[in-house]
């Protein structure tokens, strides 16, 4: 195997609406590079609006990879990605061509440079039973529950984060031991990449601004017929597609539950807290050298910074 220093990848983080699909492309064309999606949602198809996917026009720009590539109703994992990405790391290198990993899903970029635990599969009739449990007793009753038995990760766990309780506690059924226990041990040997981290910060009221536009361009563009399809071709509680941000409130509107303007505000405001998350998550990470994309020509500024830094290997 090569020496890690000898592969060194480019990546592009910062939260939704920072403006990274752009730029990544701009950087990929100076340094006869391709682009490996790491936004979670970007990987199903038929969801192409409400993800802020790529264009056809774009990616015909620049490769790119795990774009467009799942059936929704599939559940790609961190360390499912870690796995594809890898393998395409793996084949643009043989290519002689640089590698750039964009993304806003913090969960994933840390499974790819980190190694992530690689869990049971998910267990469909556990879930459900679940699921039930939440909608009868509340979701505190599983936060609960999983305080017993992994005191560590319900506190790291908001009590109202319904997924990642449930799969801690589906996790522990499968195998008899707590979540937190397993990853500590889960972590894959070190890989031959070394991952150089650039993120995109706006200042907050501009980003919050470039969010709510995004979510009145998306009406636009035809998100509610995209949604009706979504929801046509899903496979209800399962599909982790079932839970992105926007789908989900337009849906409600769609049920009748309230009408379009409360579903656009709802899907602003869910989307801004979302991307206060992402950059609480990218702050705490020191190797992440910053950009202000309002800067001039930061496509090149973002090369030159890649390029003195491969230098000092």
């Amino acid at each position: 195997m090569s020496g890690i220093k000898d592969k060194p990848v480019l990546v592009i983080c910062g939260p939704t609406a920072s403006g990274k699909t752009r730029i990544s492309i701009d950087v990929a064309k100076i340094i006869r590079g391709e682009i490996i999606s790491a936004d979670a949602r970007q990987f199903y198809e038929l969801m192409d609006i409400g993800t802020s996917k790529p264009t056809l026009e774009e990616r015909a720009e620049v490769p790119h990879h795990l774009v467009d590539f799942a059936d929704i109703n599939d559940q790609i994992s961190a360390a499912d990605f870690r796995r594809l990405a890898l393998a395409c790391l793996e084949d643009i290198s043989d290519r002689g061509n640089a590698a750039i990993v964009v993304g806003g899903s913090g969960l994933y970029l840390k499974a790819l440079e980190e190694g992530f635990f690689d869990g049971p599969k998910a267990d469909p009739k556990y879930r459900r039973y679940l699921e039930h449990k939440i909608e009868k007793d509340g979701i505190e009753t599983l936060h609960d529950k999983l305080r017993k038995i992994d005191p560590s990760t319900a506190d790291r766990l908001s009590p109202r984060d319904r997924s990642r309780i449930i799969r801690a506690l589906e996790v522990f059924k499968a195998t008899g031991r707590s979540i937190t226990d397993l990853q500590k041990e889960g972590k894959y040997p070190e890989s031959e990449y070394v991952f150089i981290k650039v993120g995109i910060r706006w200042p907050r009221d501009i980003l919050y601004g470039r969010i709510d536009q995004r979510v009145l361009n998306m009406v636009d563009a035809g998100f509610i017929e995209e949604i009706k399809v979504v929801y046509g071709n899903l496979h209800p509680g399962i599909s982790q597609a079932f839970k992105a941000l926007g789908y989900r409130e337009f849906k409600r509107f769609l049920d009748g539950e309230y009408d379009m303007n409360h579903a656009i505000y709802l899907t602003q405001l869910h989307t801004r807290h979302y991307a206060k998350r992402q950059m609480t998550w990218f702050r705490a990470d020191p190797d992440i050298e910053w950009f202000d994309p309002r800067q001039p020509d930061i496509a090149t500024c973002i090369v030159d910074y890649f390029r003195n830094r491969i230098s000092d290997f």
